[in-house]
């Protein structure tokens, strides 16, 4: 078969230009290593140009965005780097500590825009040390090994660029920046509650605009309907918008349609336990949990 009738899934581990320490992996289709080795990052259009022009989506482990924040942090980057993170070592390094590989990899952002990849649609941002940390044995059934360290987080970039264009992927982020993580059904059980025990405890005030899709499977919604419905259900004390009206008042939750910063419609889930309200946004294409709510 030629590579013209091949699909493509691309993860890189970008590095040093001058360094061989990029890590590229190439994924087929059907689940097959095309390519996984270590490079020099001035390299790295040499290496992946052959296969971009039938390439779905590309995941770079690397700042693909500018932060204004202290360390020249993104938001998300300043929320996995609270306690919990450290305490499992998944922190993300500051970009201030390497701002030569940051310029490089937003460079590297502007030339592949050129060539029709678009961030945060087909060009995603990844952090293969978190994603290792939480992912179950289910994730890592594509076999795409990788020797050295690099290749290894360049791999798990490339599953998840092919689970990206099966929207199986879930978004952490604002608009300085999203990282892009595997659908929490991918998630060992441990981190499953932990991520939410994390998400629901937040600073509030300082992670405002802080938004995330994690959430978004029927599971998690399930056990957060559960937990609403044993505790004392709250009257709405403002409208939720026009859909809310196909709810029956006796459940602990509202639906609206909102857009967000980037333009993409979601399903707003309000979720009332007591009198606190928690949060869980939903993506467009994920109608089936929209219409299993509403059924509920």
């Amino acid at each position: 078969m030629k590579n013209s009738e091949r699909h493509f899934f691309i993860g890189i581990d970008l590095g040093w230009k001058e360094k061989k320490t990029t890590g590229v992996c190439i994924l087929g289709a059907e689940g097959y290593c095309q390519k996984c080795q270590d490079i020099f990052g001035k390299d790295i259009f040499k290496v992946i140009r052959p296969y971009l022009k039938n390439t779905e989506v590309i995941a770079i482990d690397a700042p693909l965005t500018k932060g204004r924040g202290k360390g020249k942090f993104r938001l998300y980057e300043k929320f996995l780097s609270t306690k919990i993170f450290r305490l499992e070592r998944v922190n993300p390094i500051p970009p201030a500590l390497m701002p030569k590989l940051a310029d490089f990899a937003q460079d590297l952002v502007k030339k592949l825009a050129k060539r029709g990849f678009v961030l945060d649609i087909n060009l995603i941002e990844v952090f293969s040390t978190l994603i290792e940390k939480i992912a179950d044995k289910n994730f890592f059934l594509i076999n795409c090994p990788g020797k050295s360290k690099n290749q290894k987080s360049a791999s798990i970039g490339a599953i998840l660029a092919f689970l990206h264009s099966k929207f199986k992927t879930r978004y952490l982020g604002y608009k300085d920046g999203f990282l892009f993580l595997p659908e929490i059904s991918f998630w060992k059980e441990n981190w499953r509650k932990k991520i939410y025990d994390i998400w629901k405890s937040r600073d509030r005030l300082k992670y405002h605009y802080l938004i995330t899709n994690v959430f978004n499977n029927r599971a998690s919604i399930t056990e957060l309907l559960k937990e609403a419905k044993v505790r004392k259900r709250m009257k709405s004390s403002f409208d939720y918008g026009s859909e809310s009206k196909n709810i029956r008042s006796s459940l602990p939750f509202a639906v609206t349609r909102v857009v967000d910063e980037r333009s993409f419609i979601f399903t707003l889930i309000i979720i009332r336990v007591g009198e606190e309200e928690d949060e869980v946004l939903f993506d467009s294409y994920d109608q089936k949990i929209f219409k299993y709510l509403k059924k509920s």
